[in-house]
């Protein structure tokens, strides 16, 4: 009888080693015995196994002691290690996988070597050892460290990279507590692709490590709380209008928003026209049509676009006090947004 362990990635994956009364291989089974752990590691060493796929680590795992041969790469692929699993000094030849394995312990690659591709896919780590610098002198020379979707990365302080490493971090999200270790982490990723030139990625970097560093804020760190509170709500406009300048588009779809609510609200106020006269909606009294409730809004629309832009063009005047305090504000509006956008603008073709 065939081991029913099967893939949870890819179906078609399956074990085709013999199983016990449990219907597990030695490799994938759980609650192992004391003698079964022993064959375990046996099996691994005389059969010189590079692909662990799905297997059970229920002892403390130590690399260095396991894995004394020659192997074209190492795959653990949906491997689960329950207790410590150590890969400290390690000198990982060829490309190492570690998609979707879930360490339930701590783990250390401290002063390992990498001299090929490293792969972190939908890897588990523990919340507990979230802040242990368990990468401190590692050193990455191969062509790729890839980390998406991780859960609970630990921090990467102290790691080290060649100048020719790409560091690809993607969709690795941090909670409350560990938003200090996400922009540092975020921060480490920014550094690197810089170092190789890797444009691409260095504004999603540089995003992710501003969005974890404002949820960082705190008011201890201010002189006073009205010092925070400021740079707080400037922080809150940088965030959500132009995503720390990384997407000026938004700046475009708020102006756009901004336009059509002033150019709404002054249907209401009224603005003279040089050619039509008075355009302003009375709502107790309205017998205007449809085709002309769209045109009077079109002529609101650009007086409003010239408003935000240029000040006006003199064909088109606020009416009344109220429409003039509109203008007014929807001129330093419009003043301040262009100002942002040039700048975003001028930063994003430097980079």
């Amino acid at each position: 009888m065939n081991c029913k362990w099967a893939s949870n990635e890819d179906r078609n994956l399956k074990c085709c080693r013999d199983a016990d009364s449990s219907g597990y291989c030695i490799f994938h089974k759980k609650n192992k015995n004391k003698r079964q752990r022993a064959l375990f590691k046996a099996y691994i060493k005389k059969g010189k196994v590079s692909d662990f796929t799905g297997f059970c680590f229920e002892d403390k795992f130590d690399i260095n002691k396991l894995v004394n041969f020659d192997y074209d790469k190492l795959i653990f692929c949906e491997a689960v290690f329950k207790e410590e699993a150590n890969f400290s000094g390690f000198r990982f030849k060829s490309t190492v996988d570690f998609t979707n394995v879930r360490f339930e312990s701590c783990v250390n690659f401290n002063q390992a070597t990498f001299l090929g591709n490293c792969i972190f896919n939908k890897t588990i780590f523990n919340s507990k050892y979230i802040n242990e610098e368990i990468f401190e002198k590692s050193y990455f020379n191969g062509q790729k460290l890839i980390v998406k979707k991780c859960v609970n990365f630990p921090r990467l302080d102290g790691i080290v990279f060649s100048p020719y490493t790409k560091f690809i971090l993607k969709d690795t999200y941090y909670n409350e507590k560990n938003y200090l270790c996400g922009k540092n982490n975020y921060k480490i990723a920014r550094i690197q692709a810089k170092t190789i030139e890797d444009n691409e990625n260095i504004g999603y970097y540089y995003y992710n490590e501003r969005n974890y560093a404002s949820n960082f804020l705190k008011v201890n760190k201010y002189k006073g709380y009205m010092d925070y509170l400021v740079n707080d709500f400037f922080d809150f406009l940088s965030k959500h209008f132009i995503g720390y300048g990384e997407k000026p588009i938004r700046l475009l779809l708020i102006s756009f928003l901004i336009i059509s609510l002033f150019a709404f609200i002054y249907l209401f106020t009224g603005i003279n026209s040089l050619y039509r006269g008075l355009i302003k909606i009375n709502l107790l009294n309205n017998t205007c049509s449809l085709y002309e409730l769209v045109t009077f809004y079109m002529e609101s629309w650009y007086f409003s676009m010239m408003t935000f832009s240029t000040v006006g063009y003199g064909d088109f005047i606020a009416f009344g006090l109220l429409s003039k305090i509109l203008v007014c504000i929807e001129v330093f509006l419009g003043i301040t947004i262009h100002a942002t956008w040039t700048s975003v603008l001028f930063s994003r073709m430097i980079k």
